[in-house]
């Protein structure tokens, strides 16, 4: 049987993979799920032809760190801090999904990601509440058509069942960062063997570690650590530094022990040392940073220092509870903030230069790079998985365009990505998700967010709030 041939004619190209020039006019073909050839002008007879000039076409974006589950809470966080997301998000909201939630969310949040024209997905997975919510979560993804790694989370959820006896809370949340147990030892490795036992497949396993940073000692930490390598993970991803006052030093720890390697992906790291970047990169790990919600933490994101050092960055969204799940506003957050924090090293120079293609390369090649699927995906050359997006340049505000960098970076937004491919399937095309019902799928989500909020009223707050402000040494504001 023939290959499905599609052939973009006439493209702005932007290959992103350090070798090839761009091409301002330029032909991209597809056969079967890989980039087969590119070049000025391609003449395929048995091809279907996808009118792109005036277009630019580039990698799929590549999103190294979100929530997925938390896509029905769209707009809770208006004003919080880090203290506040631990009690609402991590200690409250968490138990009120039931399984058909957990599945609509991970679906629905994976579409939101493809339809922004990101096509890779790294999902940080802690609702594992049942075996019914881990199925329901890892289907969710699969069925999306999205590229990534399910990070499992080992993370101890609360147990508690919104209306219980507030009396039992103390003791529950006594258990919530103990060490990992069993049953997620034996659940994790059921959900590896029944999900995603191909480790070439499009969507791999991986681990979200628990919050390490909260324990007041090392050897549960690397109890687990040895435990998920035991796993094959293709990923192991693992918050740290957020707060500046964390009981455990968990990437001093880690190098102490000789326990970093280029499986561990950090994530935030805004209040690590500049030593201990240098244990990250010398171990041969990445950083993934979360720019917008992390300034909203108090603290710069990592990214330029990282980056400067040498470190493997990349740009995750995290969670799409008050910002836009697409990578345009953390690439525009990150180039301003990249081009302030240098300008104000000396103000008198205004020394601001930092072109949107050096941006547009850690949303992209650097991603996937930093995931370990810079060989399958994150650019545009001959070989690779045909994982890319079409972007309009001839709308009001953006039109005409200069420099194709801008029109991506500093122009974009969800609504000009006219195409996208996700291993040689288009899953997006004439601006619409292909096959995609929203009016059902929008009342779907309205129905599970009515649940989830009236099961969230039955919990009290106060005990779960002094719980994590311990954890993390956060003081209590009056």
């Amino acid at each position: 049987m023939n290959k499905q041939r599609i052939l973009f004619k006439g493209a702005t190209i932007l290959p992103m993979n350090g070798e090839s020039e761009d091409l301002p006019a330029g032909d991209l073909l597809v056969e079967g799920d890989l980039i087969a050839a590119i070049a000025p002008d391609l003449t395929i007879d048995d091809a279907e032809v996808i009118d792109a000039s005036g277009m630019v076409l580039c990698p799929g974006f590549v999103d190294t760190h979100r929530h997925t589950w938390q896509t029905p809470l769209h707009g809770v966080r208006t004003d919080w801090n880090l203290l506040d997301y631990m009690t609402y998000i991590r200690g409250m909201y968490c138990v009120c999904y039931e399984p058909e939630d957990a599945a609509l969310a991970n679906w629905v949040g994976a579409l939101e990601a493809l339809d922004s024209g990101i096509t890779t997905l790294v999902d940080h997975s802690h609702l594992q509440l049942s075996q019914a919510h881990s199925d329901a979560l890892a289907e969710g993804i699969i069925r999306s058509g999205i590229r990534g790694i399910f990070c499992y989370g080992t993370y101890r959820n609360l147990t508690y069942t919104p209306g219980r006896n507030p009396s039992e809370l103390p003791g529950l949340l006594h258990e919530v960062n103990g060490p990992l147990n069993e049953w997620h030892k034996q659940n994790a490795t059921r959900v590896r063997d029944e999900f995603f036992a191909d480790d070439s497949a499009r969507v791999r396993f991986g681990i979200a570690s628990r919050e390490f940073e909260t324990l007041s000692e090392a050897d549960s930490m690397l109890e687990e650590l040895r435990w998920s390598r035991t796993l094959g993970p293709a990923r192991i991803s693992v918050h740290v530094g957020m707060s500046a006052n964390e009981p455990l030093n968990v990437v001093r720890e880690l190098h102490n022990a000789g326990k970093i390697g280029p499986d561990l992906l950090f994530v935030h790291g805004n209040h690590l040392t500049d030593d201990e970047l240098r244990m990250i990169i010398d171990g041969g790990a990445s950083i993934s940073s979360a720019v917008e919600i992390e300034m909203t933490y108090g603290a710069y994101p990592v990214v330029n220092r990282f980056t400067a050092m040498g470190g493997q960055s990349s740009i995750g969204i995290d969670a799409t509870i008050d910002f836009a799940g697409d990578m345009f506003g953390q690439m525009r957050a990150l180039l301003n903030e990249w081009r302030l924090e240098r300008s104000l090293r000396n103000p008198l120079r205004m020394t601001r230069k930092v072109h949107q293609k050096k941006v547009l390369e850690l949303a992209t090649v650097c991603g996937a790079e930093a995931i370990g699927l810079g060989d399958v995906t994150g650019s545009l050359a001959v070989g690779k998985k045909a994982d890319l997006l079409l972007l309009r340049t001839d709308s009001l505000g953006l039109a005409p365009m200069s420099d194709p960098y801008a029109a991506v970076v500093t122009y974009g937004h969800p609504s000009l990505v006219d195409t996208v491919m996700v291993d040689g399937q288009v899953v997006k095309r004439h601006g619409k998700l292909v096959g995609i019902d929203w009016p059902s799928i929008r009342a779907a989500l309205e129905r599970s967010r009515a649940g989830i909020r009236r099961r969230f009223s039955l919990i009290p707050e106060q005990p779960i709030r002094e719980r994590w402000a311990k954890g993390f040494r956060i003081e209590i504001p009056d």
